[in-house]
């Protein structure tokens, strides 16, 4: 989509608010996608103008309606061509366009979609119907801090735009990789590539108001997708919304904007402590939308919805309910006990 998981401050109450009231059986699984073993990354030291010229055919341009971003071939297999991508990228879509490097198009089905509700899970699949392209190959190891890479993809439009900067620092146990190669909307899920011509991470996001703050999802996050591939169709879990009960945690959401009102509705809320030592709540909505709350030291918090993340304050009130500021709404949560 012209968006890159770029952090625009834009209304999170509309998405938020959203209340689902039917409940869905999941599908039945689906088999691990079977991708033959690529061919080891060689030692090779390449320069950016090589690295371009010998990627550039594997990398496309995903077209969908009100919005672009970028992709690259993964494998030919079984007469089709497999790519990946973003999540948000394909978000609502089960067929998007995607456009190569000599300028013609294929039609392509998203035959896997992970949500996109963290960056973790902003990975999806899309399958060609014929043989095009040129396969790019996952690198099996995480690179190192200082990792000279590069980006190729289409920023705000531009197709084909290569940018370059260095790996800044590993981050979520290196599943995902901070660089501060240039990032832009239309960039969300084409390839960074490092010297040797392997992929090391798909891009993702970048963090707003920042500079060289960008973001992309490694290698090895992207074999397990592809190990626990997901239904494009496949629903959030859902219940439906209700008055709090006496057993569960329980949500309160700024219905109005600018109100003092909140509205009380069952969620589901865990817990956990990431590799920082921050606490993090994942709040599940009563429309199915998964949030993760970040809380730091002090009164600042991170939200992160879809993928998106909004800079927040938090308190805790007297009742031990958390109470997040976010863009100029509000929303509360009750922790686990």
């Amino acid at each position: 989509m012209t968006t890159t998981r770029q952090f625009r401050r834009v209304g999170l109450l509309s998405v938020l608010l959203l209340l689902a009231t039917s409940c869905q059986s999941p599908p039945e699984a689906q088999k691990p996608i079977q991708v033959p073993p690529a061919a080891a990354c060689t030692n090779q030291n390449l320069s950016s103008e090589a690295l371009f010229t010998e990627t550039k055919p594997g990398v496309v341009v995903v077209m969908r309606d009100g919005g672009t971003g970028s992709g690259f071939v993964l494998r030919h297999q079984n007469g089709k061509t497999l790519l990946v991508t973003n999540a948000h990228v394909v978000e609502g879509f089960n067929e998007v366009t995607v456009k190569w490097a000599d300028g013609s198009q294929d039609s392509a089905a998203v035959v896997s979609n992970a949500g996109g509700d963290s960056p973790l899970t902003d990975l999806a699949l899309l399958e060609v119907n014929a043989i095009r392209g040129k396969p790019l190959r996952l690198k099996p190891t995480k690179p190192n801090v200082g990792a000279e890479v590069v980006a190729i993809g289409a920023p705000e439009g531009l197709e084909f735009s290569l940018t370059r900067g260095v790996v800044s620092s590993l981050r979520e146990n290196a599943q995902i990789l901070q660089i501060d190669a240039p990032i832009n909307p239309g960039n969300s899920g084409g390839p960074l590539i490092d010297r040797t011509g392997c992929v090391v991470g798909v891009v993702t996001y970048k963090l707003e108001g920042s500079e060289g703050l960008n973001f992309a999802i490694s290698t090895s996050t992207v074999d397990s997708f592809l190990a626990n591939p997901v239904p494009p169709e496949q629903p959030e879990p859902r219940f439906n919304p209700g008055q709090p009960q006496s057993s569960g945690p329980t949500c309160w959401f700024q219905l109005t904007a600018g109100s003092d009102r909140l509205d009380a509705f069952l969620c589901q809320v865990r817990s956990r402590v990431n590799s920082n030592g921050d606490t993090v709540y994942d709040v599940v909505e009563p429309n199915g939308v998964s949030r993760t709350v970040v809380l730091w030291e002090g009164t600042k918090a991170e939200v992160i919805l879809k993928g998106q993340v909004y800079e927040s304050e938090w308190v805790k009130d007297g009742d031990g309910d958390i109470r997040v500021d976010v863009n100029g709404g509000v929303f509360a949560f009750s922790p686990p006990k």
